[in-house]
């Protein structure tokens, strides 16, 4: 099932339109619209649009309005919907072989890598298909989540200048990395981070630069430092395992797959186009950039996150065999990248 992501993949845009008649598909989205989640989906849903002469429509319904980040899956699975994005970090004890490359920090230093490799494992490795057929789902689009640094109440020049602040987390990973480096992790979903900051719950927050402006972030946290806590795979859009297995026709899955590649061609060009804008906007608004001083001391204090992953999931069931073989897959392809 390996792709091509390049030109080659436009040539199945010639697949020609379904005969079904013209069908709208709702869409459960957790994420704003003007987000860059939201943006690559649209690209993804108007390449689909296109090739089947409007006879496959998405309609989006954004920021969780047909459900929660933590919900769409089970949605999907219960036939409640269709189509929905979500994160397999939030589903860590049902999606635990998924999960690794999106829940777990300090690993790659560049999306792309982590949202080519997601793809490819997704669609031919033997303990991911096990995992979505499990689950009832289907990835047909992964996204990117550049390197996540930290927007905060007070400035952060430094490791030392983490001892004790409250950094809102999520998952199983980033909590221990919070930790060894002094910092108390709060769990938070990324709908609340806003507010947290707000209501000083927490100090700072961990995410991109430009999930922070999606977010407007900047209005409740004036200093930005680029220390990086590493990049991953991103949310994903799902249907049922179904749909793409056995209840789409050849023609559909193929105009499916062409746009799914367009969309993440379109979103690997303009990651880093997109933090950099973001950075700069934050700035411009009154932001207070710093830059970290000791990323050396970060990245020597934190736990191997690789390895944390593959003992927690022994620890929690899953056979160590599996767990070795996912571990090693991720393990070769972060080695190639130096942070």
């Amino acid at each position: 099932m390996t792709r091509i992501i390049g030109p080659v993949a436009g040539v199945l845009m010639v697949v020609a339109p379904l005969g079904a008649a013209a069908e709208t598909l709702k869409v459960a989205h957790p994420f704003p619209e003007n987000g860059a989640q939201g943006r690559i989906d649209k690209v993804f849903a108007e390449e689909v649009s296109k090739a089947t002469d409007g006879g496959m429509t998405f309609q989006f319904f954004w920021s969780g309005s047909l459900g929660a980040g933590n919900e769409i899956v089970h949605l999907i699975r219960d036939g409640a919907i269709e189509y929905g994005v979500s994160a397999p970090a939030y589903y860590a004890s049902e999606m635990p072989v998924s999960g690794l490359t999106n829940g777990t920090p300090f690993i790659f230093s560049e999306a792309a890598t982590a949202m080519k490799l997601q793809d490819e494992l997704s669609r031919n490795n033997p303990h991911f298909l096990a995992e979505y057929q499990r689950m009832g789902v289907f990835p047909i689009l992964q996204h990117g989540l550049t390197a996540s640094h930290l927007m905060c109440t007070s400035p952060v020049a430094n490791a030392a200048d983490m001892d004790g602040l409250r950094i809102r987390s999520f998952g199983a990973y980033l909590p221990v990395a919070l930790e060894a480096l002094g910092a108390v992790p709060v769990t938070m979903s990324t709908a609340d981070m806003y507010e947290g900051l707000q209501r000083g719950t927490v100090d700072c927050v961990s995410v991109s630069y430009a999930t922070a402006a999606a977010y407007k972030l900047h209005e409740v946290a004036q200093h930005w430092t680029d220390v990086n806590l590493g990049a991953s795979s991103g949310p994903v859009l799902y249907t049922t395992w179904d749909n793409y297995n056995g209840g789409w026709s050849d023609e559909t899955r193929a105009i499916v797959d062409a746009a799914s590649a367009k969309a993440m061609e379109t979103e690997i060009a303009m990651l880093a186009d997109e933090d950099e804008a973001a950075l700069k906007a934050a700035i411009d608004a009154g932001v207070t950039f710093t830059p970290f001083a000791d990323q050396e001391t970060v990245d020597a204090t934190v736990p191997d996150m690789i390895q944390l992953w593959h003992d927690i999931q022994i620890k929690n069931g899953l056979d160590a065999a599996v767990a070795d073989e996912v571990a090693e897959a991720v393990r070769a392809a972060s080695a190639t990248e130096t942070r």
